[in-house]
């Protein structure tokens, strides 16, 4: 009876506090592997073997941060104009073109209506001409990305919504949160049924 509880609570406490969770889980994992390689080793200097880890850890951790504060202050950016980050592709278009080719963007819902601005880098800097697209219909299935189609799509629990537009069959990737703020805007729109 205690054990469900208890991990209710730790899988609660995780959610809560992500970033602190990853570092007590590396700090658990390093003490273990400085462990094991000492033992292994033969070797009781368990400082060097702390700081080599250490310093491991940086030149691993210290990109992957600096990352993450890119993609986040790109996210709050593209929030306060009502924006968000998102694929497209073309699944009609001819194989080889952007039938199967996501193309990673600034997607701007309106009512019945979506703007994609093609972007690259983790900062999303436009990059090409934007594309208008009046949405007649927001087909209903909705599903995850294929391991098989995830090709220049590098996100990872990113959805799939299917928009038929004035430029024929469109297909959208985002978040599940996106997808559902995309989803809602464009389908209230003068061109869609209700």
């Amino acid at each position: 009876m205690n054990g469900p509880r208890r991990n209710s609570a730790t899988k609660t406490w995780i959610r809560q506090h992500p970033y602190l969770a990853v570092v007590l889980g590396y700090a658990i994992f390093l003490v273990v592997v400085t462990t094991v390689v000492s033992l292994t080793n033969g070797s009781l200097d368990v400082a060097e073997i702390l700081f080599q880890a250490l310093m491991y850890s940086l030149v691993y951790w210290l990109p992957a941060f600096f990352q993450s504060r890119t993609v986040r202050r790109t996210k709050e950016r593209l929030d306060a104009h009502g924006q968000s980050k998102a694929y497209l592709r073309y699944p009609d278009a001819r194989p080889g073109s952007l039938s199967g080719t996501w193309n990673q963007g600034i997607a701007t819902p309106a009512e019945g209506s979506l703007r994609f601005q093609p972007a690259v880098y983790d900062n999303l800097e436009p990059s090409g001409r934007a594309t208008d697209f009046v949405v007649q219909e927001v087909l209903p299935e909705r599903r995850k990305v294929r391991r098989n189609e995830r090709k220049y799509l590098w996100d990872v629990g990113y959805e799939v919504v299917t928009l038929l537009t004035d430029k024929g069959r469109v297909q959208v990737a985002a978040s599940p949160e996106t997808l559902d703020s995309l989803v809602e805007l464009l389908a209230s729109g003068p061109g869609t049924p209700s």
